[in-house]
């Protein structure tokens, strides 16, 4: 960046705690936070339901990982090694977004739209379950939801009842989720 270029913050306000970590990205929308040592995305004004926040962008992979999005069946959405910390940051922040079994938002195609209304400062969150087969690195989740899953693996591991509690599920995995539940699509 030179020295007379200037990046334009949104007027925010936060906890001192949240804005020590702040970290922009190239959204109106969400910003990436890092606490605790760990990176979350979260909302840097209200969003309202069903509003488009932003798209998923980076290089197509037949090779799942830890930090991949399933786009279609064995297609992921993933970045090489050829990109900056900074760059991931700023163009690529969606890898933020963690996972909660009660999630503000999903993925529709490559769209990232709110579920429900969300306040600033709170986390952007999608369930993984409604993209993912089979996850890379299946994790033990501690999003505190009521309805929490426990161990996050893929809709694949679902049970049916599960399955009907998800808000919506990617296209590419609804008939892979009828073909193992023993159902046939209408």
């Amino acid at each position: 960046m030179s020295a007379t270029s200037t990046i334009r913050l949104p007027k925010i306000s936060a906890p001192p705690s949240l804005l020590n970590g702040f970290l922009h990205c190239e959204s109106e929308a969400v910003g990436v936070v890092r606490a605790n040592g760990e990176y979350r995305l979260v909302a840097i004004r209200s969003i309202a339901a069903g509003q488009r926040m932003f798209r998923i962008e980076g290089d197509e992979t037949n090779t799942p990982t830890r930090y991949s999005l399933q786009i279609g069946h064995n297609q992921h959405i993933d970045l090489s090694n050829d990109y900056s910390a900074e760059e991931i940051l700023d163009r690529y922040f969606w890898r933020f977004m963690n996972h909660s079994c009660d999630a503000n938002s999903m993925i529709h195609e490559r769209e990232v739209v709110s579920l429900r209304a969300i306040q600033p400062w709170e986390a952007v969150t999608f369930n993984y379950n409604t993209t993912e087969w089979e996850m890379a690195e299946p994790f033990n989740c501690s999003c505190g939801s009521a309805s929490c899953l426990g161990v996050i693996q893929g809709l694949k591991f679902l049970t049916l009842a599960q399955r009907e509690r998800l808000e919506m599920i990617a296209p590419h995995l609804s008939g892979l989720a009828f073909e193992t539940s023993g159902m046939t699509e209408a």
